[in-house]
């Protein structure tokens, strides 16, 4: 019994970041495989177009909002330079090209120069870092398995990053807000949208909706746990809740 449960599909749940690097597993997987194995995909919170707060971690730090007396985002900034992972959310080239997202030392800085950002911030193995990963997708739209899609929205989301004179990069940058979920920049969550067996999409706004706190909604974990008891209702023959 406890085998074949075992050998069941399941329902796969990943959030933010975590979402590209299922992506490219379920791309790396037979298609036999995933009809065998996996029931649904729920993304949760996915950076599927980059984020424009991988860029300020790169040149200044990032410390998640928490207040600079508490932790300064330039004592987060070496170390952040190391992790290949920031360099791949940045928002890809492919997707945002000629978007600027750096003002410093009276440049522009667009998705196509990363590299020419990283060597005048003095980040000397930034463009080899970055070349390494820029290739790998953080999104694809057909990957052979039913997706359901969970994001906030409306949610103030750092977009754009202007440098005072002379303070480029070792100065908190002044951030210019667009639309998301307070990390991940609302043209990058809606590239869910695209996927091609697409079978639910919930975005929520208003309390509880940004990045790193959606999961303490009630609804959502209500949707995701009714996701994931219909699997396991189709499994055993039983009839399916519609929502």
């Amino acid at each position: 019994r406890v085998t074949r449960r075992l050998m069941q599909a399941v329902v796969s749940t990943q959030s933010t970041g975590g979402n590209p690097y299922l992506v490219n597993f379920f791309k790396q997987m037979e298609q036999a495989w995933k009809d065998k194995y996996i029931a649904g995909y729920i993304a949760i919170a996915g950076v599927f177009g980059g984020s424009a707060k991988a860029i300020r971690a790169l040149m200044s730090g990032e410390t998640e909002d928490l207040p600079g007396p508490i932790l300064n985002p330039l004592s987060m900034r070496d170390f952040q330079q190391t992790l290949p992972t920031i360099y791949w959310l940045m928002p890809p080239a492919k997707m945002w090209s000629d978007t600027t997202f750096v003002f410093a030392n009276g440049r522009n800085y667009t998705a196509e120069q990363y590299t020419a950002l990283m060597k005048d911030a003095k980040i000397p193995f930034g463009p080899a870092m970055y070349d390494t990963i820029k290739e790998v997708p953080l999104f694809e739209p057909d990957l052979g398995v039913d997706v359901y899609c969970i994001h906030g929205i409306n949610q103030t989301t750092p977009f754009q990053f202007r440098y005072p004179p002379g303070g480029f990069p070792d100065s908190r940058p002044e951030t210019i807000n667009g639309n998301g979920d307070g990390t991940v920049n609302v043209r990058s969550l809606h590239l869910c949208k695209q996927f091609k067996r697409l079978k639910g999409y919930k975005a929520v706004d208003g309390v509880w909706a940004t990045h790193l706190e959606i999961l303490k909604r009630d609804d959502i974990i209500d949707y995701i746990v009714m996701l994931v008891d219909n699997n396991n209702r189709r499994l055993n023959g039983e009839h399916v809740i519609d929502f």
